[in-house]
């Protein structure tokens, strides 16, 4: 009789090793979601906070040491340039495209900057765009992928 309690008590605990891998194998799907789905959030938000950080600190280069003509990566200074290497290496993904800088008015209007006019004229404002694609590594949110982080940032030109 004992021997027979034994066999009965070894079948069982084969099926609960087989129901344990199942269970686990059903919890392991969701939160491997929810893992991946923070790390996006994190990534997402780092990314973020660096675009408006490299178009603040580009914005504040560009102010005062602008470019001569219409500002394009062709034309920009040297401080401009430093600037956005160092967001370069700070903000992955970000690119040399990824940069607008441009003059404006308060309201927003652009202001012609060219041979008559060199520079964005003092009290008008500097307005740096920039952009970065980004890549969510979740798959199946129902989110657009790839998708665009940008930020803009205006400063004013003081009068030198």
């Amino acid at each position: 009789m004992n021997a027979l309690w034994r066999l009965v008590g070894a079948r069982r605990h084969e099926r609960e090793r087989g129901q344990t891998l199942v269970e686990f194998s059903l919890a392991l799907i969701p939160f491997l979601f929810l893992l991946m789905g923070t790390l996006d959030l994190g990534r997402g938000i780092y990314t973020n906070n660096g675009v408006a950080q490299a178009a603040r600190e580009i914005a504040r280069a560009a102010s005062v040491h602008q470019c001569v003509g219409p500002c394009t990566s062709a034309t920009w200074s040297a401080e401009i340039r430093e600037a956005v290497n160092t967001q370069k290496a700070l903000v992955p993904g970000l690119a040399d495209s990824g940069v607008t800088i441009d003059c404006v008015t308060i309201g927003g209007a652009p202001v012609v900057v060219d041979g008559d006019n060199p520079i964005c004229p003092p009290e008008d404002y500097i307005r740096v765009t920039t952009s970065v694609s980004f890549r969510l590594v979740t798959p199946l949110l129902p989110i657009p992928n790839p998708f665009t982080v940008s930020s803009t940032s205006h400063i004013e030109v003081q009068i030198p």
